[in-house]
């Protein structure tokens, strides 16, 4: 897994959609970022024409400012025209990236077609792929 591990060292540039989604085991009666066990993970996603060019993603404790500001700015071109939801933690990123815009997330993410794709895509990978959520950060790697 480590030969496919990505440096890091390209920012994402150009138009770049961020979101969030929750990784791990259903609990009965518990959905979403309310069950313990499930992992929140970020992603960024670039795009390159009508596809998907590069992406990063990293495991968060929590959906906070300083949390998603820290992976924002240390994968995505400062230039890029930045896409994401109307979470508050975002709205201080303004002042960072030149062009950010903030709109709803929509019905199953309709407003973000390519980030709703790359999320369902990798769950649909790590349910024949991973054991434990414990190396989660690898897998997104």
């Amino acid at each position: 897994m480590r030969a496919m591990q990505s440096s890091g060292n390209y920012p994402l540039q150009g138009f770049v959609e961020v979101g969030e989604t929750t990784v791990g085991g259903q609990e009965e009666g518990t959905r979403g970022r309310k069950n313990i066990d499930k992992k929140l993970m970020v992603l960024a996603i670039e795009h390159s024409g009508k596809g998907i060019g590069r992406m990063y993603g990293k495991v968060i404790l929590r959906a906070s400012a300083k949390e998603l500001g820290g992976f924002m700015k240390a994968c995505i071109d400062k230039e890029s025209k930045v896409k994401t939801d109307n979470r508050v933690s975002y709205k201080p990123l303004k002042e960072h990236f030149a062009n950010f815009v903030q709109v709803p997330s929509g019905k199953k993410g309709e407003n973000f077609h390519k980030m709703h794709r790359v999320i369902m895509g990798f769950k649909g990978w790590l349910r024949g792929m991973h054991h434990s959520v414990k190396h989660l950060q690898a897998y997104i790697d």
